[in-house]
């Protein structure tokens, strides 16, 4: 439908939609940081990440994202670049100086140890995401990254300035140093047959025209690697991981001119775990195709940028089947970074279209999207172009993250299948969606167009143009729900559609015990320290089962079997598995004696949350009294709920904020952790 005509800024923090000046909500702005500073700290991951986290507004910034976000020498190498005129170049007048500089970036890459075991050639396995990324030396590598980068760019700028003066042999040539390799191609038609680069080496491939054909994989395993490909129609093609993919190390790919094509298999396309991945092509209408992980993606550490500077170009993402047959397959791709959830952050991936008529086409996890701090950013410029996806896509944050898609003008079209993103947060995540300029349209099913769940921030950003906005179901156009006691935001400053009076908290259901695992179930009530000690709390894929697991084997146990796990509890309540233990003795609490023990040692846990179900155990009016002197606005929302619950006043309110003050009404209780069918 089309749009009110009438730009506002919606937060659904208190009672309505309410109209803020300017977006200037200090407090329910901050949900998400004053969240995440009273948990634990935050896993490795790029300090940007938590910075917009926040300050979510600052996330419609692309420009300065990208400034920070991707080394500097990548723009002095895409930077635009005249011919010079002047006498014959000899090549090894630009060969040689570049040698030496090559040989000081391989040295400092030797400092950067690499990761024990061999390196796959493919995404690995969340687990050897994580070993990888935290056995690399990341200062160590930045020095070799930062010294590969500037060499390259200025021995790039050097052949662009010099073009048509430089004698290139005829037949081509190599250059074999002790550190690596460095490969001259011919003006015609060549084949490049390329294999993984590993073992800390060097390769450099110079091509200076002709419409040439990659096949192989160039794909980085701990190593430093480039292609400058200066002219022609160009293929790229493989069946695996390449052009410009990188693990524990760094792949550049330049194309400065043509109508190029690049395939690829999983991991491509500017893709790096615990590296840099960047391909960059100058000029052209081309054609991006991948199955999955690329396309400006970004794993653990990583640094993945694919920046298309001109063109008509065409960017299509299939993806991997999905577990959760949540309505497509997992892309990861177009502006995407993936971190290991509750062990290790993801990186920054950014897709960057400088200009033209472009399409996009992902299924989940694409489009600038970020999950469990990562950074993704998809920033389109000047062109009118189209966009499709199916779910968590479009400018969505999730698990606390940030997922950005910024398009600078043209009449652009924006559609997801299921829904989830075009300005959506999920779970303390930050999701934007802006367009600055354009006649655009906007169609999801849900959750969708300035939208949140679960404490997250969702912003659409569309201040002219004639728009056209559709949702199918209710879940955007400002839409935001309560969530752990505190709200959810989705901010529109667009002339989408007026959302009145829709305050609500989201269901936090429990999981049916008749779908919990029945032999964990055992297992936990035979000894459940020894489950729980062998759970490690990095791993996500094994911690998520224990969360119906223990409190379904709580309710099924015997009167000696819950005795015994009680008493296994009473070890454990100092530990990263007490969140898990409260919610358990919700269920079905401990003799009273014990259990009053056991909200004592839980209440004064470090994490917020762990002590805020310990308030809700105790429900006492005492204790909540004195939880509304802590900092922590989850438990300051549990204990007004408490109050609320046993008629009695809040004694001071002054650290309290506006919006707990004035919610019309107060959550239920609820788990340590909000579970969530979004994962």
């Amino acid at each position: 439908m089309p749009g009110s005509r009438t730009q506002y800024c919606t937060a659904l923090a208190l009672a309505g939609s309410l109209a803020l000046a300017g977006c200037a909500t200090p407090s329910a702005l901050q949900v998400i940081d004053n969240v995440l500073r009273h948990e634990a700290p935050p896993p490795p991951a790029p300090a940007l990440v938590r910075e917009l986290l926040a300050r979510p507004l600052e996330a419609q910034d692309a420009a300065a994202i990208f400034e920070r976000s991707s080394p500097p020498a990548l723009a002095r190498l895409a930077a635009p670049v005249s011919p010079l005129p002047g006498p014959r170049v000899e090549l090894h007048q630009l060969l040689e100086p570049y040698l030496v500089h090559l040989a000081a970036a391989h040295r400092a890459l030797q400092a950067a140890a690499p990761p024990p075991g061999a390196l796959p050639a493919a995404p690995p396995a969340p687990a050897k995401q994580r070993e990888i990324a935290a056995a690399v030396d990341a200062s160590a590598l930045k020095l070799a990254t930062d010294l590969f980068l500037e060499a390259t760019a200025r021995f790039a700028r050097s052949l662009r300035e010099a073009r048509g003066r430089i004698a290139f042999p005829g037949a081509g040539a190599r250059f074999a140093a002790d550190f690596g390799l460095l490969v001259v191609g011919t003006a015609g038609d060549d084949l490049h047959e390329l294999r993984p680069l590993r073992d800390g080496r060097v390769f450099v491939l110079v091509d200076p025209g002709g419409n040439d054909r990659y096949t192989g994989s160039d794909i980085v395993l701990h190593g430093l690697a480039a292609i400058l490909d200066l002219g022609g129609d160009d293929r790229y093609e493989s069946d695996g991981p390449g052009w410009g993919a990188a693990i524990a190390g760094v792949s550049l790919l330049l194309d400065v001119a043509g109508n190029d094509t690049y395939v690829s298999g999983d991991f491509g396309q500017g893709a790096a775990l615990a590296g840099v991945g960047a391909l960059v092509d100058l000029a052209g209408d081309d054609s991006y195709r991948l199955n999955a992980f690329g396309q400006g993606l970004a794993l653990a550490g990583g640094t993945g940028l694919l920046w298309d500077r001109a063109g008509n170009d065409r960017y299509v993402a299939a993806g991997r089947p999905d577990p959760y047959g949540r309505g497509g397959a997992l892309s990861f791709a177009q502006g995407a970074s993936v971190g290991v959830r509750t062990g290790m952050g993801g990186g920054i991936g950014i897709l960057r279209d400088d200009a033209g008529n472009d399409a996009y086409e992902a299924q989940m996890f694409a489009q600038g999207v970020g999950y469990y701090y990562g950074l993704g950013l998809l920033w389109e410029g000047a062109g009118s172009d189209r966009y499709r996806a199916v779910r968590y896509a479009q400018g969505n944050g999730v698990h606390e993250a940030v997922g950005v898609l910024r398009d600078e003008s043209g009449d652009d079209d924006y559609a997801l299948a299921v829904g989830v993103g075009q300005g959506m947060g999920l779970d303390l995540a930050v999701g934007v969606l802006a367009d600055l300029a354009g006649d655009d349209r906007y169609a999801a099913p849900t959750l969708a167009q300035g939208a949140a769940t679960a404490n997250g921030v969702g912003i659409v950003e569309d201040r002219s143009g004639k728009n056209t906005w559709q949702l199918e179901q209710p879940g955007g156009w400002g839409r935001a729900e309560w969530s752990r006691g505190l709200p959810s935001l989705g901010l529109v400053l667009a002339d989408a559609p007026r959302v009145e009076s829709l305050v609500a908290h989201e269901t936090e259901a429990e999981v049916p015990c008749a779908s919990a695992d029945p032999l964990l179930q055992q297992r936990l009530q035979a000894d459940v320290a020894a489950v729980l000690a062998e759970t490690p709390v990095e791993d996500f894929d094994r911690l998520l089962p224990l969360y119906a697991g223990l409190r379904c084997a709580l309710l099924g146990a015997g009167p000696a079997q819950a005795q015994a796990m009680w008493d296994g509890f009473e070890r454990l309540t100092e530990t990263p598995y007490a969140g898990l233990i409260a919610a358990a003795l919700r269920a079905r609490p401990a003799p009273p004696e014990q259990m009053r023990r056991l909200v004592e040692k839980l209440a004064i846990h470090p994490s917020c949350g762990i002590r805020t179900a310990a308030l809700s155990l105790d429900g006492s009016a005492a204790a909540a009294q004195a939880a509304l002197r802590s900092s922590c606005w989850r438990l300051q929302a549990r204990a007004l709920g408490i109050l609320g619950e046993l008629g009695v006043a809040p004694a001071v309110l002054d650290g309290v904020p506006e919006f707990l003050r004035q919610a019309p009404s107060r959550a239920p209780r609820s788990a340590s952790k909000a579970r969530s069918t979004e994962r």
